[in-house]
């Protein structure tokens, strides 16, 4: 009984110490804004360092940085000391993390780029008179109490403190006006969120790719039009392009089980009236949705006037995005 009561002060104990450095990170906005304006002005790309467990925060920084849009790579800094510094070019900027300031991996690699290179330093660090925080033009101050950790022996306030810095940093760097959902889609094609964010009219097939034929039209020619296009389904439209219906390989057998007519029969007399469709505008997700809802596989897609526009195939979307 005992033990869990240990347990559970424990724990509380590592919230609240890592509450607390997040908190105090409201006093480091003007530090985050000054290396954000840095960043920006820099004519080259964006680097992140750090050893231990500040290697892998440099690592989520850099990574959520690329994923918005700002060119960044993570260099470790003993590989760095042993040719990964063929990356670095003027102009660059390198954001180091370094509770202590004094890793010295990460001050032979700032050092060294101070004589070598044209570049900005900034330094993410509880310590702001620490060798790193001396190397650095802009110092992001980290202020924890206690790690947080049982005997405050592993990196826990501080390393979600500069987690949270990095996280900062980069909504900085983003402009709403510059950076639009648009754009993220475009550096997240696969999986869900892919689906979410990528629209309709970037996969549909359109022009002559799209398979389409007129409501008299012979049977004859519905089967050669779905023959060529290859999607197992025709679009039928009237004499002013818009839809009426679609003929697909289900309403062929169909057809033919009810005794239809070949040489008699047109498209009009076979093809599923008021079909599901979609607008070019809509998400890949919910394109999806609408084919796992009603159990089709494909969806065409129109515009206002109920004009086809494009056509959509299950396959088109799983061959693109991890669904």
């Amino acid at each position: 009984m005992s033990s869990s009561r240990g347990s559970k002060k424990e724990v509380l104990k590592t919230l609240t110490a890592e509450l607390y450095a997040i908190k105090e990170l409201s006093k480091a906005l003007p530090a985050i804004e000054k290396a954000a304006s840095l960043i920006a002005k820099s004519k080259g790309k964006l680097l992140t360092t750090g050893v231990g467990k500040s290697s892998f925060i440099a690592m989520k920084v850099a990574a959520t940085l690329t994923s918005l849009g700002q060119s960044a790579v993570f260099i470790h800094p003993v590989d760095a000391l042993h040719g990964d510094l063929g990356i670095v070019r003027d102009g660059d900027t390198i954001v180091a993390f370094s509770y202590s300031g004094e890793s010295e991996e990460i001050i032979k690699v700032g050092q060294y780029l101070r004589k070598a290179f044209k570049v900005s330093v900034i330094a993410v660090t509880g310590k702001s008179l620490s060798r790193l925080g001396k190397l650095a033009d802009v110092v992001i101050s980290i202020a924890v109490k206690e790690e947080g950790s049982p005997l405050g022996l592993a990196p826990m306030a501080s390393t979600t403190a500069m987690l949270v810095a990095g996280d900062m940093l980069a909504s900085s760097l983003t402009s709403r006006e510059v950076f639009a959902k648009e754009h993220f889609a475009k550096f997240h094609p696969g999986g869900a969120l892919g689906l979410e964010l990528a629209k309709v009219e970037s996969l549909m097939k359109t022009g002559r790719s799209m398979p389409i034929v007129r409501e008299s039209s012979s049977t004859k020619a519905v089967l050669k039009n779905m023959s060529l296009k290859k999607l197992g389904i025709t679009a039928a439209v009237n004499r002013e392009g818009r839809l009426l219906g679609v003929v697909t390989d289900g309403d062929i057998r169909r057809w033919l089980l009810a005794g239809g007519k070949p040489s008699l029969d047109t498209a009009k007399e076979i093809m599923t009236k008021n079909p599901k469709t979609i607008q070019a505008g809509r998400s890949l997700k919910e394109a999806l949705r609408v084919m796992e809802v009603h159990h089709i596989t494909a969806l065409f897609v129109v515009d206002k006037t109920n004009r086809p526009k494009g056509v959509i195939h299950i396959h088109d979307i799983i061959g693109k995005n991890v669904v």
